[in-house]
């Protein structure tokens, strides 16, 4: 039998229509949007349907409406595109801005898994970042991060030592991608050579193993991040709802 064609609801589609316009830079992070009744007129559609889609949007944290205002797209200060995506914790529950130190920064060529997280294919120019972060000036996270160059244009030619402390901030102001949301798994791992010298444990060392797909508002995978945490005075938290 033929497969029948996914149905959208109007407000779902004005949603997705809003999406794609600010991903293509149509409407830059911090702009503000046309006002409600332009955009509903502009879509044939009532005030209550846009309403609907931009409530979506906005519980999303994709803009953010203010009042008397308009609604805005949203954007990333340092503190918060780091601590919406930064789980680690101390054992006494209290985030501490983590300090990153860039051993290398180099432009390679996808292998299997990274072609396989970003959705290109293998052999794909992808910028590797491998840095090591503190915690109250202890080394505790050893990160490899590789990002799709594509979506990044000339990042591979940004030295390592100018990178920034926290990077979704930077990826949003420097090359309009905003990451909207993140795909974890976690598992554990002994600590191998390169995490013992980094962070400063035995080999064979327990450590929690995190690994990140990163997304776009379009939900389009534009960072792959393996993360190796020493666990003894901090933990990763999140909350269920």
């Amino acid at each position: 039998m033929p497969v029948k064609p996914a149905f959208h609801p109007l407000y779902q589609q004005v949603k997705e229509s809003l999406i794609r316009r600010i991903a293509i830079g149509e409407w830059a992070p911090g702009t503000f949007l046309p006002s409600e009744p332009a955009l509903a007129e502009e879509y044939g559609v009532s005030h209550g349907t846009l309403r609907k889609a931009l409530n979506e949007l906005t519980a999303e944290r994709r803009v953010v409406r203010y009042q008397g205002k308009g609604t805005a797209v949203a954007t990333f200060d340092a503190d918060e595109a780091l601590f919406r995506f930064f789980r680690i914790v101390s054992c006494e529950d209290r985030r501490t801005l983590p300090i990153s130190e860039v051993y290398s920064a180099t432009p390679a060529n996808a292998d299997a898994e990274e072609a396989a997280a970003l959705d290109i294919p293998v052999g794909a120019p992808v910028f590797r970042i491998e840095r090591v972060r503190s915690l109250d000036g202890v080394p505790l996270l050893n990160e490899s991060i590789s990002l799709n160059c594509a979506r990044m244009p000339g990042i591979e030619a940004i030295p390592h030592n100018a990178l920034p402390n926290t990077l979704y901030d930077f990826f949003q102001k420097r090359f309009n991608v905003t990451i909207a949301k993140a795909d974890e798994s976690i598992t554990a791992v002994a600590a191998d050579r390169t995490d013992s010298q980094r962070l400063g444990v035995s080999v064979g060392h327990p450590l929690l193993a995190i690994r990140r797909v990163a997304m776009d508002i379009e939900d389009n995978p534009v960072e792959l991040r393996h993360t190796r945490c020493v666990t003894a005075n901090f933990h990763y938290r999140t909350k269920l709802s």
